[in-house]
């Protein structure tokens, strides 16, 4: 397949979360049809988000849905492009956050004390229905997709957290636990990634 590289600098307000950063430069991938494939956006204070086709947005930005249209963007070469992409760094999933001082360094929602795998839970229970999930515990639909796609791809084990989701078959594991006889832990990541292909993909 072939591939384009192109990159564009962006004076113009990014959104409440980033508006902070200042000024930035945006690098695109692309395909013969300028469907974007890879996207960097680097900021004047040295911030990175980068989004490819398997991890599509979070609550800083995504993956542009549009083919790139080239009145404004300047044409680079391979090189370059992927020498940004090695050297910059960007932890992904920003609204999963572990920390010690709730649910016990469990991977939760940031500021909320839910866990990734209670989430996983609540959308399989409401599996008819992920407006209800969404309703009943106060959840964005961005949120929800964020952790099912951490869940599905175990970025848990990336983070190290000090206890993995307390349902989760990774606890019993960290611990050298049972399984409960009541309550049996599950493999979340497995529920995690059929729910995510049936609401998301």
């Amino acid at each position: 397949m072939e591939s384009y590289y192109f990159k564009r600098e962006w004076d113009e307000p990014t959104g409440d979360l980033t508006d902070g950063w200042g000024n930035s430069t945006f690098y695109f991938e692309t395909d013969g049809r300028f469907n974007v494939l890879r996207q960097m956006q680097i900021f004047k204070n040295g911030i990175a988000l980068k989004y490819d086709l398997e991890y599509l947005d979070d609550k800083f930005g995504g993956l542009s849905e549009s083919p790139i249209e080239l009145d404004g963007f300047n044409e680079i070469n391979r090189d370059e492009f992927e020498q940004l992409w090695t050297k910059t760094i960007y932890k992904r999933f920003p609204e999963i956050v572990c920390t010690h001082d709730c649910l016990s360094g469990q991977p939760r929602i940031e500021s909320r004390r839910l866990a990734v795998g209670d989430i996983v839970s609540l959308v399989d229970v409401y599996h008819e229905d992920i407006n209800v999930t969404m309703k009943d515990y106060e959840l964005s639909l961005q949120q929800i997709r964020q952790a099912l796609h951490y869940c599905k791809l175990q970025e848990c084990k990336n983070d190290n957290p000090e206890k993995f989701c307390h349902n989760c078959i990774l606890r019993v594991e960290q611990f050298n636990e049972t399984i409960s006889e009541d309550d049996p832990e599950q493999s979340n990541w497995e529920i995690a990634a059929r729910l995510f292909k049936r609401y998301f993909e």
